[in-house]
């Protein structure tokens, strides 16, 4: 439960599996790949080595790893042995230099485990392909991480049921189901003032009373206080509608248009997170609203990294990347992190959509 100028909010828990159809064919691919991108294989093997990757390791890249160059450079097919012989520290160190050098790789390769634990897997997957799982594990800071779904879903053989339910738990999403309490004693105008924002969220007042002046009524679901967009795309997964030439949905296209009554197609143009930060929004100061937006960018690099819009409390509205298998949430903001705090240095910058806009 959370109370606040937000009123009194009621909230549980469900887990969000991407139905079969968002599971598109690359992810049952069995074919395991480091990649090196211009070196030569005698080069990646003493790049390695530079790693500090395991010696027993890199013997086996040496007698048992294929070698194959593509137009995106070179590629390292991995044999059974190669990955049973990888060790939890060696995969870390992989998966930094992978975030580094080849960021689209990376993010092909590396799955992190939402909550940090297992509970997705656990009912849902056998106990021999939980206990699988478990053993390619690694942490990243405060991520815990796989990089071998291809090993896994070869060493389920034919057993496509199995396939299925492991891929649909590995990218299963935890969410919310909240609804805001209402009695006769309920103060309903600062409750009003929050969600209508000011008047950018129209609506909200006359629901609100309706609610309070129906008999038996005492609950109300918040994806009704929600302006229409958010409330149309709430646990629902993208669809081709929505997909661009070069890009899909995602986290900052989710965010940037939360108060708009319509998705629009030139938010999926190539264009730098700028150019729509600085027309519509300005810097937020003070206690976070509802509606506003924060970015988590690399401290460093200054990339962009995520972004999220803030409900109430630690109740966040957000979709975790362009992926088909990631749904639109109402989540809490430490189960959306936990996916997000690995060794990453985060400078984090919050924005509001500026009046009569």
């Amino acid at each position: 439960m959370s109370e606040g100028r937000w009123g009194r909010l009621e909230y549980f828990e469900v887990l969000l599996e991407p139905p079969t159809s968002h599971l598109w064919a690359n992810l049952y691919s069995d074919r395991s790949i480091w990649a090196f991108g211009e070196r030569t294989p005698d080069e990646a093997i003493e790049h390695l080595k530079s790693l500090k990757i395991s010696p027993e390791v890199i013997e086996l890249v040496k007698t048992e790893g294929k070698w194959q160059t593509h137009a995106t450079g070179l590629e390292l097919q991995l044999s059974d042995a190669i990955i049973e012989a990888t060790r939890p520290e060696d995969r870390k160190t992989l998966s930094a230099w992978f975030f580094t050098h080849d960021r689209e790789f990376f993010n092909r390769l590396i799955v992190n485990l939402e909550g940090r634990d297992f509970s997705a897997f656990e009912g849902k997957v056998s106990a021999k392909t939980l206990e699988l799982i478990k053993s390619l594990t690694f942490e990243r800071g405060k991520v815990l991480s796989i990089m071998d779904r291809a090993y896994v879903i070869r060493k389920l053989g034919t057993d496509e049921a199995e396939k299925v339910k492991f891929l649909r738990a590995l990218f299963s999403t935890r969410s919310l189901v909240v609804r805001l309490a209402i009695d006769e004693s309920t103060d309903l105008e600062p409750i009003v003032d929050y969600w209508s924002r000011g008047g950018i969220n129209p609506g909200v007042k006359s629901i609100l009373e309706q609610v309070k002046l129906t008999e038996g009524v005492d609950r109300i679901d918040i994806v009704h206080l929600l302006p229409p967009l958010p409330r149309r795309y709430l646990f629902g997964f993208t669809n081709l509608l929505d997909v661009g030439p070069k890009n899909t949905p995602d986290c900052f296209w989710t965010s940037i248009q939360f108060f708009k009554r319509n998705a629009s197609p030139r938010m999926l143009d190539p264009l730098q997170l700028n150019h729509y930060i600085n027309f519509d929004f300005e810097e937020a100061s003070g206690d976070l609203q509802f509606g506003d937006i924060v970015c988590m960018f690399d401290k460093t690099t200054q990339e962009f990294i995520h972004s999220y819009v803030q409900i109430s409390d630690d109740i966040v509205f957000t979709k975790n990347g362009a992926s088909y298998a990631r749904p639109y949430v109402l989540g809490l903001k430490s189960d959306m992190l936990s996916v997000y705090l690995d060794e990453t240095e985060y400078l984090i910058k919050a924005y509001r959509r500026k009046a009569g806009i």
